[in-house]
């Protein structure tokens, strides 16, 4: 199992965007030129939220407000970053330099609430994995995700790559510096419950491409809430599911995104 989720990793994310002559979006997303549709802003948000309004479109949208989460991690510098983590009492190790990651770290324990997020590799060998390897950016986003699934009783969350180089599909030329290969995008196959139970993308999503997420969601499903709730909280700039494409058919792909002013959810 371990070995097929290993090999999963590894081909599951190659972003190449194709824009055709519609406007649509073919393949999977890219930084800088993904189709938007302008929305109207939703009524005054809560003090947390809405930073976007989902659209049935499937394309990026414009971030309503620039307090949003992933924009303000997205624009912080490494000393600054780290300097949250500690603050947040983060348990964290500085990683080896990594090309192509501007802030690599190393999780040493849990993060809000109580949560872990770790691959299928055992301890050890997730001590010195390449893929265990996040940027400070996206652990700042991911602990934000791990305080509020937490209020579901999520204990684990298993990845399948964090950092994943240019060799390895984590990104593609045209987007150098950014999604895996910059350690600011991870896989995410599934959520344990402090019960034992546990929520699998693969078994439990429930979706089919062509689906908007949060314009479609059925009730009651929980991954599907867990995807939304994280958008309507601005956390990432990209979450890609089963409903995106055949590619994303086991994970949650969840992504910070420098110089993005767009969320794509589709």
């Amino acid at each position: 199992m371990r070995a097929t989720l290993l090999v999963l990793a590894l081909g599951t994310c190659e972003h190449t965007l194709a824009v055709e002559e519609t406007g649509a979006v073919a393949g999977t997303h890219g930084p800088t030129e993904v189709p938007m549709i302008a929305v109207e802003a939703p009524p005054p948000p809560a003090e947390s939220g809405p930073f976007w309004q989902p659209t049935e479109a499937r394309r990026a949208v414009p971030i309503l407000r620039s307090d949003a989460p992933s924009m303000r991690y997205a624009a912080l510098d490494r000393d600054a970053c780290l300097r949250e983590l500690g603050r947040r009492g983060v348990s964290f190790v500085l990683a080896e330099p990594t090309t192509g990651v501007m802030a690599p770290v190393r999780l040493r324990g849990a993060l809000a609430g109580g949560v872990t997020i770790h691959s299928m590799l055992g301890p050890a060998e997730r001590a010195r994995a390449p893929l265990e390897i996040f940027d400070c950016r996206l652990v700042l986003a991911l602990d934000d995700f791990s305080a509020m699934v937490a209020k579901r009783g999520i204990v684990e969350m298993i990845h399948l790559s964090g950092y994943r180089p240019r060799s390895q599909f984590g990104c593609t030329p045209k987007y150098d510096g950014k999604q895996h290969c910059a350690a600011l995008a991870v896989d995410i196959a599934a959520f344990k419950r402090s019960d034992g139970s546990v929520l699998s993308v693969e078994r439990d999503f429930h979706g089919r491409v062509g689906l908007s997420t949060c314009t479609a969601r059925p009730a009651p499903n929980e991954l599907w809430s867990i995807v939304c709730d994280a958008a309507d909280r601005g956390l990432f700039n990209v979450i890609l599911s089963p409903n995106y494409n055949a590619q994303h058919f086991n994970h949650l792909h969840v992504e910070v995104t420098p110089q993005a002013a767009w969320m794509l959810v589709p």
